[in-house]
């Protein structure tokens, strides 16, 4: 049975040298989007050219989803026993299908593959439940598109468009990941100050190397508007010098919305910045360490400072000031 990777899923808008984004041209189409739990981002969309849904955008599922509940409505005939790994742990067995077409806006996809399941499988806790399935990039995997998180809509990209996007932003490399349409990004990670020696903590310990290396790590961590806060993996706790008995570290233990318990440890870093892109930057960033299948999750906290387009046929995002 094939197994299905996603990446499940901060930064303070340092502006210099970013043009602010202009309004988009009226003829390029646009879909407004509603903003629900935890800051989801709720999209109208059509399915089946009859249907209308409202779909939660998650760009770091890999696979677009519908529920159960759709799917039977739909009288889909689905395929049982997909098994899908969580980044986070466990692993759930689900059904795919296929829909005859997928739309939003004026951009309709047809024979699109889906995943049935219910969204609250991929919802953190408390999140936007109350939809009829998630639309991911899989669905965007041919098409550049425009978070505008400040006129709360996204934007169809035409070629004119998109050459707009690119001259006044500034450009991110992404890898796609080969078995689900994730974008990943480079991060430069800067550790933080070490805390007050702590009876039995090591953080006195890890300082005393010198400084650590010449330059900062860095970690190719997942776009995700499914999440709202950086997430790195806890392996990476070492290399930065994070002290998980330290004062200034909160360690839990919850339990997500699968019912698998975790541990975490939350703390600040001292920056953090895109590579070779020193603007896009975030001082005392906050962050989750916990185990993870991928090196980490940037979240919403960091992408709505910004107006982001995901140009997936040319592996770059284009970031530009919002308004």
């Amino acid at each position: 049975m094939k197994h299905l990777f996603f990446f499940i899923g901060l930064g303070i808008l340092a502006g210099a040298g970013l043009v602010q984004a202009d309004e988009s041209p009226s003829s390029v189409p646009s879909v407004p989007f509603k903003i629900g739990k935890k800051r989801a981002l709720l999209l109208p969309v059509k399915v089946a050219d009859s249907i209308e849904a409202e779909f939660l955008l998650d760009t770091g599922l890999g696979f677009n989803l519908i529920s159960p509940q759709l799917a039977s409505k739909l009288g889909i005939e689905s395929t049982p026993n997909y098994k899908v790994r969580p980044v986070t742990g466990g692993e759930l067995n689900l059904a795919q299908g296929r829909l005859s077409s997928l739309a939003l806006g004026n951009q309709k996809e047809a024979d699109q593959d889906v995943v049935i399941g219910e969204p609250r499988c991929f919802v953190g806790n408390d999140g936007e439940t109350k939809v009829d399935g998630i639309l991911s990039l899989a669905f965007f995997r041919n098409h550049p598109f425009t978070l505008d998180y400040a006129n709360q809509k996204v934007v169809l990209e035409d070629s004119d468009s998109l050459a707009k996007r690119k001259a006044a932003g500034l450009k991110v490399e992404c890898r796609l990941s080969d078995e689900n349409v994730v974008a990943s990004v480079p991060l430069t990670l800067q550790e933080r100050a070490p805390d007050p020696p702590n009876p039995g903590g090591i953080a006195g310990f890890l300082s005393s190397f010198g400084g650590g290396a010449p330059d900062p790590p860095r970690a190719w961590v997942q776009v995700n508007t499914g999440c709202e806060n950086l997430l790195l993996d806890s392996k990476l706790m070492f290399t930065l010098k994070v002290d998980a008995t330290g004062t200034n570290v909160t360690e839990t233990e919850p339990t997500d919305q699968n019912g698998l318990r975790f541990r975490s440890w939350a703390t600040h870093l001292g920056k953090i910045e895109m590579v070779d892109n020193p603007t896009l930057t975030q001082e005392k960033a906050t962050v989750v360490f916990r185990k993870l299948l991928a090196e980490g999750v940037l979240g919403q906290d960091f992408l709505r400072r910004y107006t982001v387009t995901f140009d997936l046929p040319n592996s770059e995002l284009i970031f530009a000031k919002g308004q």
